[in-house]
């Protein structure tokens, strides 16, 4: 079904380390071609101060780690920066989004390395809309890069409303709300995209890892397909990973147009995150 849009883009996707959980650059590579995904946005979770779980990298070398990925596989990765508001620096940050690849002329994808900057309120212990993260917002409307946020159902510090507060303080930089509230409950995630479109006062989206067809669906319903990107959290599941989206593929393709489709699976990613090979800021 998903072969009728010209691209899958996973705009959800993760290298580095997680006790636990299978997210080797290798499983990520063999995923991206079992589930027919032609390109991923990664960021490091070695950034993440997860206790006994994970690296606790910091910012910097964090990121250049994700580079490092990106370069190795031009093809197939964009990266997205981690970003840590409680110890690292915006402007040093924002450095790395001037890096480029060499590619051909006639490579169908950006240049750049990085396309975004990501934040995990919960496993950087910050809140959302803390005032230190206005730093990262203003480098990313700068420039023109949007930011994605690991949006949490029951976690105070990563809510939809938080992360609604800060976007109001930022209304002209994209804001996707990862997971559409992981683990649920959705409706907080579904209720602020909606209230952002009625009022105008922040420009969000959501995102699809992990949530219930029955949630997305939802979701579509009540903000429509232009607000709602695909994305997996990949490699959550480690192999097989993409098996776990099936259903919701099946979903998308039986209740969305083609052009509808298109949007969710690729052509939102490609445009917010400015993924051609034409760039216009």
């Amino acid at each position: 079904m998903v072969s009728t849009t010209p691209a899958t883009i996973d705009c959800h996707a993760h290298v580095g380390e997680f006790i636990g959980y299978d997210l080797a650059e290798d499983t990520l590579l063999s995923e991206l071609d079992r589930g027919g995904i032609s390109l991923a946005l990664i960021s490091n979770i070695d950034g993440a101060a997860v206790p006994g779980k994970t690296r606790d990298m910091a910012e910097a070398a964090a990121n250049r780690a994700a580079a490092h990925a990106v370069r190795r596989h031009p093809d197939r990765l964009r990266g997205l920066l981690w970003a840590r508001p409680c110890s690292g620096s915006a402007a040093c940050l924002a450095t790395f989004l001037s890096e480029r690849l060499r590619l051909p002329p006639v490579h169908p994808w950006t240049s750049r390395v990085f396309v975004g900057i990501k934040m995990h309120p919960e496993m950087n212990a910050f809140p959302a809309d803390d005032p230190r993260v206005d730093p990262y917002m203003e480098v990313a409307a700068e420039h023109g890069t949007p930011v994605v946020f690991h949006c949490d159902g029951s976690a105070d510090e990563a809510s939809a409303e938080r992360i609604h507060n800060l976007a109001r303080r930022h209304p002209d930089v994209p804001v996707v709300l990862y997971h559409m509230g992981f683990g649920g409950p959705h409706e907080p995630s579904i209720r602020a995209v909606e209230e952002a479109l009625e009022c105008g006062d922040a420009d969000l989206y959501l995102e699809t890892a992990q949530a219930p067809v029955e949630a997305v669906l939802e979701g579509l319903r009540r903000v429509g397909p232009q607000r709602v990107l695909f994305g997996t959290d990949a490699t959550y599941f480690g192999r097989g990973h993409y098996d776990h989206y099936r259903a919701l593929k099946a979903a998308l393709a039986g209740s969305l147009s083609s052009d509808e489709l298109a949007l969710v699976m690729s052509e939102n990613a490609r445009r917010l995150f400015r993924l051609s090979r034409e760039e216009r800021f």
